[in-house]
């Protein structure tokens, strides 16, 4: 079965096709996508506090999103692979970029897209979105507003006005996808609208062209769960009894 390529993804918002997409730091997350159906698996930057355990996002490395990346591009057999840069290589401007960019191209042959997180910092990344074309991938801007678990959606007539000026601008720079981070519905509905790439996001609704979910998110494979009430149903909570139970046996001296 030959993989999805971004032109697949983009014919799929041509014919009215939504585009499910999964974040996955390792293989196993990402064969369960793709058992699935997922279109697209995205090694997110959120691997370095997930999966990695580094408060400071600058820790993150570009050898470790090398590794991770390679891991779910390797068994990727359907969907297309899109890899985010660590925070480090937005700092060093367009020329780092695009050295990094090669590098992901040349060890990493099933990456199909990087993924550029410009979010109110626009004015001052928006060169990098051109750098990964510059490169030979495909470009994967993600714009919008900063994550806050809880917060509320942006939709202020500015916020509107700001988010089609910047969808516009990175579809006159060469993008072939947009991740577009807490807005309401009504700017997911009109950034669709306005730009003829996929638009897809976190939060969006069926008012966009696609989805996309955290895997490690909503399957509740997270420690921290473990020491609330919340989330019974958590993955992480049979894993943790599991262990619990075979970890009681050697302190009891009762194993077989």
């Amino acid at each position: 079965m030959a993989r999805l390529t971004i032109q697949d993804l983009q014919q799929m918002k041509r014919d009215g096709k939504k585009i499910a997409a999964g974040v996955s730091y390792e293989a196993n997350m990402a064969r369960m996508f793709e058992r699935a159906g997922v279109h697209l698996l995205s090694v997110g930057d959120s691997l370095s506090r997930a999966f990695l355990g580094y408060t400071n996002p600058l820790d993150y490395k570009v050898e470790e999103m090398l590794t991770f990346g390679g891991a779910v591009a390797r068994v990727a057999e359907r969907a297309a692979v899109s890899i985010d840069v660590p925070d480090s290589v937005l700092l060093g401007g367009p020329k780092e970029m695009e050295r990094v960019a090669r590098i992901i191209k040349e060890t990493i042959p099933n990456a199909d897209m990087i993924k550029v997180d410009i979010r109110e910092r626009e004015e001052e990344l928006i060169d990098e979105v051109e750098a990964v074309i510059a490169a030979g991938l495909q470009s994967y801007p993600q714009i919008g507003f900063e994550y806050v678990a809880g917060g509320s959606m942006h939709d202020t007539a500015q916020d509107m006005e700001q988010t089609l000026k910047w969808a516009e601008e990175v579809v006159k720079r060469g993008a072939s996808m947009i991740d577009l981070t807490m807005v309401s519905k009504d700017i997911y509905a009109a950034v669709c609208k306005a730009v003829d790439i996929p638009v897809i996001g976190g939060q969006s609704g069926s008012e966009s062209d696609g989805k996309i979910y955290v895997g490690y998110a909503i399957t509740g494979y997270s420690a921290g769960i473990l020491d609330g009430d919340a989330s019974p149903d958590a993955a992480i909570r049979s894993m943790y009894t599991v262990i619990e139970k075979a970890v009681k046996a050697v302190h009891d001296n009762n194993w077989s």
